[in-house]
């Protein structure tokens, strides 16, 4: 049931997404048009046109996944969702993946985006475009500090995680806030005004947990032979006197993702038991 649901709401919020990222294609298209007839005016006017676009996906994605959510279980719609054999955690699970694929289709987009304008205008200068890479590539791994092919991937998959986690974060402090807002507690108040007051009194809350975290010396230490834990002046996992390339604050973020756990397990059962039905 749950792929069900899945496949539902990839239909209905499909449309939301489809025109940005058709805009966003056709001026691929003219920008490469326009490389070969090498109209500085237009390579600009593109440029700008698509970084618009681009950031105009990322908001378009995260109002889409609000309108979204609240309309199909909150609005006219919510009846209906509610009649259906699930549970609420099962109704929450599908919207949360769904919105979860989208933001991160958003970032993909985002940074392909800025990748394609790199290489773009590099390409007006220089008819060798690898020739370019390879030598901005070996400067920066003669630059202090700088890590070897395997440690910068370790690092990128690390933030990647991260972000995931944030990703995650972000939707489970929203669909909570949504969800508590169409409570019997607040029937008598605005429900985009709820909303609001509710996201903004977990984000206080949440962000003072954070901070608290962020006092505690323990970090994810990345270096060339492997990953490892600082704590304080303790190196657990790698070798003495081994070279750190990063070090990342790591409780703030496991602290992050026990309370999308949380958020997760609420926010199913206010759902079930607790929401007040339009």
């Amino acid at each position: 049931m749950l792929g069900k649901l899945i496949k539902h709401e990839f239909k209905s919020t499909a449309h939301s997404m489809f025109a940005i990222y058709l805009s966003a294609l056709i001026t691929f298209g003219i920008m490469c048009l326009v490389f070969f007839i090498k109209n500085k005016t237009l390579m600009v006017i593109s440029s700008v046109a698509l970084g618009a676009i681009c950031a105009v996906a990322l908001v378009i994605t995260l109002f889409a996944i609000i309108g979204t959510f609240n309309k199909s279980l909150y609005g006219n719609q919510g009846y209906l969702s509610f009649t259906l054999p699930v549970s609420g955690r099962s109704l929450l699970a599908s919207k949360t993946i769904v919105s979860l694929c989208w933001v991160l289709i958003s970032f993909i987009f985002a940074i392909s985006v800025v990748l394609f304008l790199v290489f773009y205008w590099i390409a007006q200068t220089s008819d060798n475009i690898k020739s370019i890479i390879d030598t901005v590539y070996n400067m920066l791994q003669t630059m202090q500090g700088m890590p070897d092919a395997d440690t910068a991937l370790k690092s990128i998959i690390v933030v990647t995680v991260f972000i995931f986690i944030k990703a995650i974060f972000l939707i489970f402090k929203v669909s909570f806030a949504i969800t508590v807002a169409n409570t019997k507690s607040f029937q008598k108040m605005n429900t985009i005004l709820a909303a609001i007051l509710v996201y903004f009194a977990v984000y206080i809350v949440l962000t003072a947990g954070n901070v608290i975290a962020a006092f505690i010396p323990v970090q994810l230490a990345i270096a060339t032979s492997g990953i490892g834990l600082s704590i304080g002046d303790t190196l657990m996992g790698l070798s003495p006197g081994e070279k750190i390339f990063v070090s990342i604050p790591i409780l703030g973020h496991l602290f992050e993702a026990a309370i999308c756990i949380l958020l997760y397990s609420v926010t199913g059962t206010i759902m079930s038991k607790h929401v007040n039905i339009k």
